[in-house]
């Protein structure tokens, strides 16, 4: 900016480094400097150089005022009746394990999640996750865990 642009009173954008904060000029002083007090922090600060001051200070509206003026009216939602809400895949497993009743591997509980519809996945080894998960949850639960591992990859629903 130029020295003749600066006014007292006004607000600019003065440079900081690579930070740009928010000044108000409260006064020139004797010396050939502003005095300015910086928006955020109250603090005054000292001008030496109209280059300093980037440009004119416009306030920025923040992201959450900008949203609530672009809000109408709610628009309504149909829920279809009767729909089911998508299951976890250890949640699954626990269904399929208790229709079995017998040990499964991952392979097969996952075939079979997907054959009912009753878990969707995207995953290249939904198996391998389904495994982990399984394995984790014995680990950690341990006796209080849904799940026994029976046998070398296979699991079943603990009674």
């Amino acid at each position: 900016m130029q020295k003749e642009e600066i006014k007292v009173s006004e607000l600019y954008n003065m440079k900081v480094g690579k930070n740009t904060m928010a000044v108000r000029i409260m006064s020139y002083n004797q010396d050939g400097h502003w005095v300015g007090r910086n928006i955020k922090t109250n603090n005054d600060v000292l001008i030496k150089s109209a280059k300093q001051l980037v440009s004119v200070y416009h306030r920025i509206r923040p992201k959450a005022a900008m949203a609530e003026k672009k809000v109408g009216p709610a628009k309504a939602t149909s829920k279809k009746e009767g729909s089911k809400l998508q299951i976890s895949g250890l949640s699954g497993a626990v269904q399929i394990l208790q229709e079995a009743g017998q040990p499964l591997n991952c392979r097969e509980m996952v075939k079979r999640m997907l054959d009912k519809g009753l878990w969707k996945t995207d995953g290249k080894t939904p198996s391998a996750t389904l495994h982990s998960a399984i394995s984790t949850e014995i680990k950690k639960k341990g006796a209080e865990s849904r799940f026994r591992k029976t046998g070398r990859g296979k699991f079943e629903f603990a009674k």
